[in-house]
């Protein structure tokens, strides 16, 4: 509600109200609710009867770091600036590792924080580094391995590793056939460590808006949805178990809430199958968008890329031998060197001639960029005319692309970057984004020329993003039993700071969603927004990040399938 004297708003009036996020990355009702219903997950279905509960479309592409940037802004990612787990290095074709430093906006918790009230924040991916807020933050996931400043206040970080010392950023171990029990038991292990880390935060000190990130559910779903989807005696019922283990989690933290409290779960993007790569790079070379140079040395590494010798088979072939996961574990200890060799024996960006490129692939959902002139280092492409008729070709060259398989076509939604985001950093976004017709085959652009097939059967993986979500709202004036239509991520945080009483500032692209909420709820609400101003979407000073801790990094990323 809002203060007002004289007929003067003087800000919200101090509610009572407590909002608790759960965020389990990954999760999709097309798993949770046939598990809820059945039974099998009786917390998530007491937040199916008892709150309101639905999909909760993710960005596009729904990748993490763009998608948890929507979540804490309520903004776009034209807006905050986050596209993919990669960004383009301004004045060259290099990338950096996504982080909150890159990032605008004022996220949730800083507005609850500049309103006087109190927030925890644990483990929400691409917070590194951490905001100073009203109360306590840990970053998640993209933080470096050896990150010392990870925490807010500083000294949390060192009592969160004395109370918790078997809580990490990333799962220990990295899948690799045959050591399978070993990756569901470290998942495991994860889940349980963020639980306790959990709970040591809830006694540390009291909040106002607590925030907790899960990340077990999309690491498991993305190495064995396959087993579960063909019933594996042995993995079959591993993600279930998952699945359980959250349920558990959420029946705790339900019990510790109070009558004033809600509850919001949700999931940054859902999940399904992956059958196969489609590897953009080589699809653009194949076409013609991209050329090679033609020096004696380029010309042998493409000549051996033609007959197979890429990365992507090499890897294939240790991970088949039982070597992939030792291969994760030691190429950070020498990756320098590892780095160079790749590039020297392998076709990859160095070998792109850019005087004669006119489009090129960088990032987890395989966007297109023009080689534009002006704003790439050798840029070919003229801005304007030039600019808008080569996206038309490619648009078109890729609705005519088929799905081997099915004879279909094999390209579904195709966008041009002012369709899909708006803001000030839309200009960085990627010129052209596509999605196939089957979300089971993904497209990557981060492997740079993994593979010397545009499009391949997936063997390390078995499962990747949707774009639903799931989201459940739970508490005091929650319509029972509702379910949600058409919410989207950026709709999280108006909504979280209407139901804390902080005014919502007036650039987030995000609504309250009203339709959760009964009409008592939201007569005493008396919603509020402000003004947009400097503060919110300044600019944060980017961090110092050292090549060893963003090549620890990628190595995670590696591990996950995520960059090359």
């Amino acid at each position: 509600m809002t203060l007002s004297v004289n007929g003067q708003a003087q800000g919200p009036v101090p509610t009572p109200r407590r909002v608790m996020i759960v965020g389990l990355d990954g999760a999709t009702w097309q798993l949770a609710r046939p598990w809820a219903e059945s039974g099998q997950l009786p917390t998530f279905r007491r937040l199916m009867e008892e709150g309101a509960w639905g999909a909760l479309e993710s960005v596009r592409p729904p990748v993490t770091p763009a998608a948890w940037s929507s979540f804490a802004t309520g903004m776009n990612p034209g807006k905050h600036g986050l596209f993919d787990f990669v960004g383009r290095q301004e004045g060259s074709y290099g990338t950096y590792v996504a982080n909150a430093g890159y990032r605008d906006g004022a996220p949730l918790w800083q507005l609850v924080s500049r309103a006087g009230r109190r927030a925890t924040v644990f483990n929400v991916p691409a917070t590194y580094p951490p905001d100073r807020v009203n109360g306590l933050m840990v970053s998640g996931f993209l933080t470096p391995a050896h990150a010392a400043d990870a925490a807010w206040p500083p000294q949390l970080q060192a009592e969160l590793a004395q109370a918790v010392p078997q809580f990490t950023f990333y799962p220990p171990h990295i899948y690799s056939p045959g050591h399978e029990g070993e990756f569901v038991e470290a998942v495991s292990d994860l889940n349980r460590a963020t639980l306790e880390a959990v709970r040591y935060l809830l006694r540390r000190e009291p909040w106002d808006l607590f925030v907790a990130v899960f990340v077990g559910t999309d690491v498991i779903q993305h190495f064995l949805w396959g087993h579960m989807a063909r019933g594996d005696a042995d993995l079959g019922d591993a993600i279930l178990g998952c699945y359980r283990q959250m349920d558990a989690a959420l029946a705790e933290l339900v019990a510790g809430l109070g009558p004033d409290d809600y509850l919001l779960v949700m999931s940054d993007h859902g999940f399904g199958p992956l059958t196969h790569y489609l590897h953009v790079n080589s699809w653009l070379a194949e076409h013609g968008y991209l050329r090679f140079k033609r020096n004696p040395l380029s010309a042998v590494k493409f000549l051996a890329y033609r007959l197979g010798f890429t990365p992507l088979g090499v890897y294939e072939k240790l991970r088949a031998l039982g070597l992939g996961s030792h291969m994760q574990e030691t190429a950070g200890e020498r990756n320098e060197w590892m780095k160079a060799l790749v590039q020297k024996v392998f076709l990859s960006l160095p070998d792109v001639d850019w005087g004669r490129t006119r489009a090129y692939s960088l990032g987890f959902g395989g966007p297109i960029f023009v080689n534009l002139r002006g704003r790439e280092p050798q840029g070919i492409v003229e801005p304007g005319a030039e600019y808008e008729a080569l996206r038309a070709q490619i648009e078109s060259d890729l609705r005519q692309v088929v799905d081997p398989e099915t004879g279909q076509p094999f390209v579904g939604q195709i966008h041009r970057r002012e369709e899909l985001y708006t803001g000030p950093h839309t200009r960085r976004a990627p010129d052209l984004i596509f999605a196939p017709r089957n979300w089971s085959h993904q497209p990557f652009g981060t492997h740079e020329f993994a593979s010397h097939r545009w499009l391949e059967p997936c063997r390390d993986r078995s499962g990747t993003h949707r774009l639903d979500g799931l989201l459940a709202l739970w508490g005091p004036g929650v319509r029972r039993g509702a379910q949600v239509e058409g919410a989207a991520i950026v709709d999280v945080a108006p909504t979280v700071l209407a139901l804390l009483g902080v005014p919502i500032p007036a650039d987030m692209d995000g609504r309250v969603l009203s339709a959760t909420l009964e009409s008592g709820l939201l007569a005493d609400l008396d919603i509020a927004y402000e003004e947009a101003s400097e503060q919110n979407s300044s600019p944060r000073p980017t961090p110092e990040m050292s090549a060893e801790d963003e090549e620890l990094i990628r190595r995670q990323l590696r591990g996950l399938g995520y960059v090359a």
